[in-house]
């Protein structure tokens, strides 16, 4: 199996923001392989780059404000063509970018959006988020599987 970078980001003490990390942690109990290494973090930063770079094929999990809310969607992330200098609002492309120009490798990489519907100040997801938990990891399972 080729390394699997997964990483979950966004703000847990902001309702849905924080179902990247809910599915993370979900998917460490699942996934025990010693290829896959999982991260949570508040927001995608530069340093992520060079464990992104070192790694096969990555999956980056993140709430969305969509209607409707619960709606999963996936979608293969491109590189940049050139740097971004500014960190402030770094993007999953733009984490691509640094890893390919900074260390030469941007493996392929699938962004999963869950639509979300609360994002103020609180530690549980919606309802609608909660329900599609499960079927967000399926389809990153389902991903995986595919690489084997």
């Amino acid at each position: 199996m080729p390394k699997v970078l997964i990483i979950g980001y966004g703000n847990p003490l902001r309702g849905d923001d924080g179902v990247g990390w809910v599915i993370a942690e979900n998917l460490k109990e699942t996934l025990s392989d010693e290829k896959v290494l999982i991260k949570t973090c508040i927001q995608l930063t530069p340093e992520l780059a060079a464990d992104l770079s070192d790694s096969d094929f990555a999956i980056l999990i993140d709430a969305r404000a969509e209607e409707p809310a619960g709606a999963i969607s996936y979608q293969q992330v491109e590189p940049l063509p050139v740097l971004t200098s500014s960190s402030h609002h770094f993007t999953p492309a733009s984490l691509l970018s640094y890893a390919y120009h900074l260390f030469g490798k941007a493996p392929k990489t699938y962004l999963v959006s869950i639509n979300g519907a609360e994002f103020g100040y609180q530690e549980r997801l919606s309802l609608p988020v909660q329900k599609a938990i499960t079927k967000a990891i399926q389809i990153i399972l389902e991903i995986i599987g595919k690489l084997e």
